[in-house]
């Protein structure tokens, strides 16, 4: 059995797996996230993000033996040829013209929706670590204690300072001592006295006021230095400040704009399924995969693949995600469509943007979205012919069938990456207990760091993988 027969059968499968993970890895992390942001419950909010650790370590596992179960990891390029390889076998057979360009195509919004969920879960995995490593994960032993007896704030009076000391760093408070006060009491009560270590803007002497947190009820849990401005988050069991918290969701949406950028850099933010009167489209043949851009710097890994196209008016250059062996030699020199949206950056002002939406249509059947630069498409445009001017039939009864290999990632993602995410996924683990910062602090860089490097294998791997397989 040829790679091409060996790889097409698990396709539908995979792509089942390939929306399953990612869907349900997106969720986990962004639970996470919330959970550790505004839950309140200490050991509700860790046993409900252990849940969604664990949900994101099945996930992991299930690519692991997704692609154990086909006999190992598949390559880009194998993925690829048996994709192509099977569209070419059902053309043979076919006896559906190709003189016209299709008026629809399959959509691109699963592609567009990848890559926006792609984004945000990086975005949301990075920004859930930081949080994790920041917050506090439960209240401290005599906070827990008094806060069980009814705690509230008060203001104590000082009867003895020692240990006066100026913090070396500048701040509001630069001045902590170790101060004997008297907690407040009821009329007729004995007053209780506590240790607490409070921070001032001046030195402390006997008699002055000092804020502290303790429990009226049972005074003699002792108290704690500080007010609701300093206490109030942990008291009430959040992980973080009010101010901090909401600087990170203010960090998640900006990355939800960013993500929707990159998408429509990317991909367009249109389907481009239904072809009509701003589109243009010009008869061209495949050439190449092209490892330099317009200037002659090579292209870097994550960087869209560049597909050459002959046309009668010149040759044109096609961005689009395939990889660099994501094109087989069998469809070299195979006649094609090349559709674009003409409308989109024509009026060339400040703020228009320099790529458009663009397909390339074999007449096989094979139909590969991507972006031109809009360039590029207006010096094709003498050439090209009008998507309202060309007729509905034969080609739009033809089936077309969408290339879109990244669909099928469980099958050749590096198992390096699945490692790392284990390691990622161990360390927050760690990090919603309260553990020293002997270890929190190597385990929230390790789990930062491995984030980025599972983005890393993922992005330059794939080529990597297709050239060894080459060379095989």
């Amino acid at each position: 059995m040829s790679n091409a027969e060996a790889t097409r059968a698990p396709f539908t499968s995979s792509i089942a797996v390939a929306a399953w993970c990612g869907g349900l890895g997106l969720l986990a992390s962004g639970s996470v996230l919330a959970l550790w942001l505004f839950g309140t419950d200490a050991d509700l909010r860790r046993l409900l993000i252990l849940t969604c650790l664990a949900g994101l370590l099945i996930c992991v596992v299930a690519v692991a033996l997704r692609q154990r179960s086909l006999g190992g990891r598949s390559s880009v390029s194998d993925i690829a040829m048996a994709e192509c390889a099977h569209v070419v076998d059902e053309a043979r057979g076919s006896t559906h013209e190709a003189a016209d360009p299709p008026r629809t195509l399959p959509s691109r919004r699963g592609q567009q929706l990848r890559s926006l969920a792609w984004v945000v879960g990086i975005a949301t995995a990075l920004l859930a670590i930081l949080a994790l490593s920041v917050g506090t994960p439960q209240r401290s032993e005599r906070i827990e204690r008094i806060h069980a007896a009814g705690a509230v704030f008060g203001v104590a009076t000082a009867e003895k300072v020692s240990d006066v000391r100026r913090k070396s760093s500048r701040g509001k408070d630069p001045y902590t001592a170790t101060v004997i006060v008297r907690l407040p009491a009821e009329t007729g009560e004995v007053p209780v006295s506590a240790v607490v270590r409070p921070t001032t803007r001046r030195p402390l002497s006997v008699g002055d006021p000092v804020s502290v947190l303790y429990a009226p009820a049972q005074p003699q849990l002792g108290a704690v230095a500080g007010d609701e401005r300093s206490l109030g988050a942990e008291l009430r069991g959040e992980t973080m400040p009010a101010y901090l918290r909401w600087l990170f969701v203010a960090a998640w949406f900006l990355s939800c704009l960013g993500a929707i950028s990159h998408v429509s850099k990317r991909y367009g933010l249109r389907a481009f399924s239904r072809l009509g009167q701003k589109d243009r489209a010009i008869r061209g043949r495949y050439v190449r995969v092209v490892d330099f851009d317009a200037s002659g710097r090579r292209k870097s890994a994550g960087e869209p693949t560049c597909i050459e196209v002959q046309t009668d008016a010149g040759t044109a250059r096609f961005h689009t995600s395939v990889g660099r062996h994501g094109m087989p030699e069998l469809m070299e020199r195979c006649p094609l469509w090349l559709c674009w949206d003409a409308q989109r950056g024509a009026r060339a002002s400040r703020f228009s943007s320099d790529t458009t939406p663009a397909a390339l249509v074999f007449d096989q059947g094979l139909v590969l979205h991507g972006m031109m630069k809009v360039e590029e498409a207006q010096a094709l445009e003498a050439g090209g012919v009008s998507l309202d001017k060309t007729g509905t039939t034969p080609q739009a009864d033809r089936p077309l069938h969408l290339m879109d290999v990244r669909s099928h990632w469980p099958m050749y993602v590096a198992p390096l990456m699945l490692q790392i995410c284990v390691v990622v996924i161990a360390c927050a683990a760690l990090l919603t207990f309260d553990v020293g910062n002997a270890w929190r602090w190597p385990a929230g860089v390790v789990a930062f760091l491995g984030v980025w490097a599972a983005v890393g294998v993922y992005v330059s791997d794939d080529d990597a993988s297709s050239e060894r397989a080459t060379a095989t």
